[in-house]
C-alpha cells in the first residue's frame, strides 16, 4: 500500500528537480496480485520500491565514464566494482557496457527467458532490512514444486512507453509465480537480477540491482498464482 506521506515527499523531490532543470531519479512501483486455485483474485496491492543497490549505481556510473574498477577485490564505499549474486566481485578493469573487445558487453538486462530464478524478477522470504551493499536476496525462493519452492514462469523484456501529458517514460516488467509446493508461502522481498557479460571472461554474470522488503508481505496459498509487476518510471518534464 502506498504511503501518502511518503508519496508527498517524492512529489516534492520531483518538483525541486524540475526547478533545477535536472531529472529526478528513476522510480519503482511494484504490483502484487494473487489468484487462488479457482482464479479468484484474493490479494491486490501496490508498493513503492526504494532500494536501488550499489551494483545499480556503480554500473550506471561505469556506463557513462568507463570508471576503472581498480585492482582490489573489494566491494563497498570507495570501490567501483560489481558483486555477483553468488558473491564474486568483479573489479578490473571497467564496469561498462561498451560493445568492444576491451569492455563489458550489455546483454539481456532484467529478463529471464528460462523458467528459473537465475535472473529477472525474483522473490524471497527474507526480511532483513535493506542495505545498499546487498548483492542477493536475503532468502530467495527457489524455482520448483517442492516444499518452499515456487515455479518461476519465463519473462520477457520490459515494455516501455512515453506519456506526453506527464512527460514520463515508464517501463513495465512482469513475472508469474505458481505455488505448487504443498503449503502456503509468504513472500517478504522482491528483487531484480540483471544479466551482464563482463570484461575478460565474456561469461554471463548476474547482479542484483534492486531489492525491496515488503510491507505488507504477500501470502501465497498452495495452488495459488502470484503476479509481480515492476513499473520503472522517469519524469522527463524538467527537460521535455
Amino acid at each position: 500500500m502506498l504511503n501518502p506521506i511518503e508519496e508527498a515527499k517524492f512529489a516534492e523531490l520531483k518538483s525541486k528537480c524540475w526547478e533545477l532543470g535536472v531529472l529526478s531519479p528513476p522510480e519503482i512501483h511494484i504490483g502484487f496480485q494473487v489468484h487462488d486455485k479457482d482464479g479468484v483474485l484474493v490479494f491486490d496491492d501496490k508498493q513503492r520500491g526504494h532500494s536501488w543497490t550499489r551494483n545499480f549505481y556503480n554500473f550506471l556510473y561505469g556506463i557513462l565514464t568507463r570508471a576503472p574498477g581498480g585492482n582490489s577485490n573489494n566491494f563497498g564505499a570507495g570501490y567501483m566494482s560489481g558483486k555477483q549474486v553468488g558473491g564474486t566481485i568483479d573489479y578490473s578493469p571497467y564496469l561498462s557496457c561498451a560493445s568492444d573487445s576491451n569492455n563489458a558487453v550489455f546483454t539481456e538486462g532484467i529478463v529471464d527467458v528460462a523458467t528459473d530464478n537465475a535472473c529477472g524478477i525474483v522473490i524471497g522470504t527474507g526480511d532483513t532490512a535493506f542495505s545498499v551493499d546487498h548483492y542477493t536476496l536475503g532468502t530467495i525462493i527457489a524455482h520448483g514444486a517442492s516444499s518452499g519452492q515456487m515455479a518461476y514462469a519465463a519473462m520477457a523484456g520490459a515494455s516501455s512507453a512515453y506519456t506526453s501529458g506527464t512527460k514520463t517514460w515508464k517501463a513495465t516488467l512482469a513475472r508469474i509465480f505458481n505455488n505448487n509446493s504443498g503449503g502456503s508461502i509468504t513472500v517478504k522481498e522482491t528483487g531484480l537480477y540483471a544479466v551482464f557479460c563482463m570484461y575478460a571472461s565474456n561469461l554471463t554474470r548476474y547482479y542484483m540491482v534492486e531489492r525491496s522488503v515488503l510491507d505488507p508481505t504477500v501470502p501465497v496459498a498452495n495452488g495459488a498464482q502470484l503476479t509481480v509487476t515492476y513499473e520503472i518510471s522517469m519524469d522527463f518534464s524538467a527537460i521535455d
